[in-house]
């Protein structure tokens, strides 16, 4: 038979089936599963009182700083915005002198009109 690009596919694929082996679990379903003998290796825990704890050397994190996104202190909300409105809004915040996100904006209007 001539040999195409499929055929070492093929080839694999019937070594693998031939490798695994069908075992009904508890419940009666057939589950394949290769045939090896690994034993997992269990390290031994070892306890330590406080006093015996080496003493771990604290270093300021490096990276980005935590964001909103992370903080408990915030919810990400979704709002419908005319999109006019929104593009002027980007606008004006990126002209300003002092830089202030979108969300923070937000946040300061439903303040004010908690009040």
């Amino acid at each position: 038979m001539k040999a195409n690009k499929f055929s070492n596919i093929a080839a694999a694929a019937q070594r693998n089936t031939a490798a695994t082996t069908t075992k009904k679990s508890e419940t009666g379903e057939a589950r394949n599963r290769p045939k090896t003998n690994i034993v997992p290796k269990v390290e031994a825990q070892t306890t330590q009182t406080a006093a015996e704890q080496p003493e771990v050397e604290t270093r300021p994190r490096t990276g980005r700083p935590a964001g909103k996104r992370s903080s408990s202190d915030y919810k990400q909300v979704t709002a419908y915005i005319d999109l006019n409105t929104y593009k002027k809004v980007k606008v004006r915040l990126f002209e300003q002198d002092e830089k202030q996100e979108f969300s923070e904006l937000v946040d300061s209007l439903l303040k004010n009109w908690l009040k």
